[in-house]
């Protein structure tokens, strides 16, 4: 009988998918309850192009906003290859990366990509992106 004994790696995005941009840094709708949901059912690092000096300071403002957990500053953080999102880089065959751009997506590596829709201006209170990606994300987990 064989059973997972960790769960599986997702790497979110962090600009267009869980904020605005590293300038504006607007939190998408839902960010907090998405982030605390998704730390139920997987392992969570951050694959982003934002540098680690204004990752920090970005997630320190959306700590003291309250609009993420407390625990969102110790995410391990994965850089990608020039534009390029690598799986190999996170080091885990059980990963999957949310995030907003296709062209992220290193050639021959579709099958770990769980795509959504860029939060972008307007943006919109109303965008329900996360609770979407929170259902594509169990659907994909569920056939792992």
């Amino acid at each position: 009988m064989s059973y997972r004994t960790r769960r599986p790696l997702l790497c979110l995005d962090m600009e267009g998918t869980l904020i605005s941009n590293a300038v504006s840094q607007i939190p998408r709708p839902g960010l907090h309850g998405f982030l605390e949901s998704v730390s139920r059912i997987c392992d969570l690092a951050l694959y982003t192009s934002v540098s680690q000096e204004r990752l920090k300071s970005i997630q320190d403002l959306l700590i003291q906003e309250k609009v993420v957990p407390s625990w969102f500053k110790d995410l391990p953080t994965f850089q990608p290859v020039g534009t390029v999102k690598f799986k190999v880089t996170c080091g885990r065959n059980d990963a999957v990366l949310l995030d907003d751009q296709a062209a992220v997506i290193a050639p021959g590596e579709w099958d770990w990509w769980i795509p959504m829709k860029e939060f972008s201006p307007p943006y919109s209170m109303e965008d329900r992106g996360l609770a979407e990606a929170l259902a594509d994300i169990k659907a994909r987990l569920s056939g792992m």
